[in-house]
């Protein structure tokens, strides 16, 4: 006869608050990537950049709540 075993479910995971946000940021890029190869020009250039630096900034920030402050 089997015994009967309780699993117990799985924590989850601290990164997974950022799944939504790459995704979103991966929409976003090519989204903005088709409008520099479809209108080039300094508006969509500058554009571009921002996308990037938002994104870059917004990870960042997450990623720092997700981390904590340091234990040294």
């Amino acid at each position: 006869m089997a015994a009967h075993v309780d699993h117990p479910a799985p924590e989850p995971t601290s990164g997974a608050a950022l799944l939504p946000l790459f995704a979103f940021a991966t929409i976003i890029a090519v989204i903005v990537i088709a409008l520099v190869i479809a209108y080039p020009g300094i508006v969509t250039l500058s554009a571009a950049m921002l996308t990037v630096i938002g994104f870059a900034a917004g990870i960042v920030a997450m990623l720092s709540r997700l981390i904590g402050p340091d234990a040294h």
